[in-house]
């Protein structure tokens, strides 16, 4: 059984043309090879805007490819994957260089190129199918000769990479031009493993460069990364794919094999990365869950596409090419999957129910960096209280009454008040008898003096609120520090109330203080624990 996840990010133009925008090439999976790559949208963001028209079509993509760079390029299932993984290309050969978001980047074109090198090698090269390099490598007795045998095949594939992927840019006319200087050409990262699991266990042959990740997975283990990411502290990587001139890049070869049943698969970035991942733990129990929920390897596939779709969006693309070894049928190794669920319910959640929702390292990290941010907590928590409120209002009404009373805006409603009274008095000292006219004039007067003492009253209460509350805020701002030592030294005189919510308060952030103090502690711990077991290979453990 195997299974792809291809997610990429897309935008519909207004003429309903889909345009695609990652740089991860088509996952590929077949019985004995899983494989991805990730074109580099960053490091090799070169737009190439001059390709080889007949990159637009499928039926002449793969001659413009490889027309004078391989003999045959017949075969079926390498000529479909080939076909299928540009389909990007196709939906924007009439308007390719309309825009420069329709433009493909050098990354792009790499993952797809790079990808297609490997799979041309393992389709034809009979020598290196994997029965023959496992068959080989057993016959080998000394480590030291196995080793040799594992090095060579990442030297192999570093040659033939480094001149097929040239003598394709050349044919597609993919060219480093100027306006791009510094960046990579034709830069991406690989991800393949040729597995042979027809024995008791699973052998693995695994081709890395750059931090797309090989992992292994088993209900006993759970999940283990097998290979490090290449790449500095600061998140560039050290070593990639790239066909710029004077440069180099390795192809790492690693070989192990691990007891059945188990699930072999490679991951781009995009993958675990994800913001919502605080710990590889959160990435297996994202593949679990699907796993559970799940009646074939199909819908696995599906459930993970939405999730990454929704939970993936810091990269254009999420890629996954994933082998299940020694399972009778999906639906043993969906029980299996969810006997591991309860075992990291079991073993890690249950001591921190939010261990992989609430990030409580990175808030205490943030809240330590400032050693006054718990004394800022504390004033800003006592502010809200309404006790402490209505204590600092009562210290700012005179001051709110001054402010309002020489607002501009209550001076001119005030004196549309004091017109329409005049108006009134004006209108009654010269009546000399009542009439249906005058009665009339005296109702409309009358009216006015209403509407403008509701408004003066309305817009009085409303400025005298605002004045009231900034007041009270400034003077808050101004003695919190104090009346907070005062109530907690026991200074001061004040009412059993203020003090009462004051302390409950100062008790209430204290508290939260101290359990995010032993959250972030014990989510170290868990995540350190786990990271024991999934760190294991890296570590040169025997698989």
């Amino acid at each position: 059984m195997e299974l792809t996840v291809y997610r990429q990010a897309s935008k519909t133009r207004p003429d309903g043309t889909v345009v695609y925008k990652g740089e991860d090439t088509l996952p590929y999976a077949d019985s004995q090879l899983i494989m991805v790559a990730d074109g580099l949208g960053g490091a090799a963001a070169i737009r190439h805007t001059s390709i080889d028209k007949g990159l637009f079509e499928p039926d002449t993509l793969p001659d413009v490819l490889f027309k004078g760079v391989y003999d045959d390029w017949s075969e079926p299932s390498f000529l479909e994957y080939v076909k299928n993984s540009f389909f990007e290309l196709y939906a924007v050969k009439d308007c390719y260089t309309a825009n420069v978001n329709n433009i493909k980047k050098s990354g792009y074109f790499a993952s797809r190129i790079v990808s297609a090198i490997v799979l041309h090698e393992f389709a034809y090269n009979k020598g290196i199918s994997a029965e023959n390099f496992f068959s080989a490598l057993s016959r080998e007795k000394s480590q030291e000769k196995k080793s040799e045998v594992i090095a060579k095949m990442g030297k192999h594939f570093m040659d033939v990479i480094a001149e097929k992927l040239r003598s394709i840019a050349k044919n597609a006319n993919i060219i480093y031009e100027s306006s791009y200087a510094g960046l990579s050409l034709l830069g991406t990262t690989l991800c393949a493993a040729l597995i042979d699991d027809k024995g008791a266990e699973a052998e693995v042959l695994l081709l890395t460069a750059g931090d797309s990740r090989p992992y292994v997975w088993n209900e006993k283990d759970g999940l283990c990364q097998l290979v490090k990411d290449e790449e500095r502290a600061d998140g560039g990587m050290t070593n990639y794919i790239k066909a710029n001139d004077g440069e180099s890049f390795v192809i790492k070869s690693s070989y192990a094999k691990f007891r059945k049943p188990c699930v072999i698969f490679c991951a781009s970035d995009g993958c675990f990365d994800s913001g919502s991942f605080l710990s590889p733990m959160a990435f297996e129990k994202t593949i679990l869950e699907a796993a559970a929920e799940s009646k074939s390897e199909k819908e696995m596939a599906a459930v993970l596409h939405d999730f990454f779709a929704e939970n993936g969006r810091h990269d254009d693309s999420s890629t996954i090419s994933m082998k299940f070894c020694g399972y009778a049928n999906f639906d043993e190794f969906s029980r299996s999957a969810g006997r591991r669920l309860k075992a990291i319910e079991k073993e890690y959640i249950s001591a921190l129910p939010k261990l992989l929702t609430e990030d409580y390292i990175s808030e205490l990290e943030r809240t330590s960096a400032n050693e006054s941010d718990l004394a800022a907590k504390i004033r800003e928590a006592v502010g809200k209280e309404p006790a402490v409120i209505n204590f600092c209002e009562s210290f700012v009404k005179d001051e709110a009454e001054k402010l309002t009373g020489s607002d501009e805006r209550i001076i001119k409603v005030s004196e549309q008040r004091t017109s329409a009274r005049e108006g009134l008095t004006k209108l009654t000292s010269g009546f000399s008898e009542i009439n249906d006219g005058s009665l009339s004039e005296l109702e409309a007067a009358i009216g006015n003096v209403r509407t403008s003492d509701t408004e003066y009253s309305d817009i009085r209460s409303s400025i005298y609120s605002e004045n009231l509350k900034k007041s009270a805020e400034k003077y808050w701002s101004e003695n919190a520090d104090k009346l907070i030592a005062d109530i907690t030294y026991g200074s001061g005189e004040y009412s059993p109330e203020l003090v009462k919510a004051v302390k409950n308060t100062i008790e209430m952030v204290t508290a939260e203080s101290d359990d995010l103090e032993k959250n972030a502690a014990l989510q170290a711990e868990l995540f350190e624990k786990y990271c024991t077991g999934y760190s294991k290979y890296m570590r040169g453990e025997e698989a």
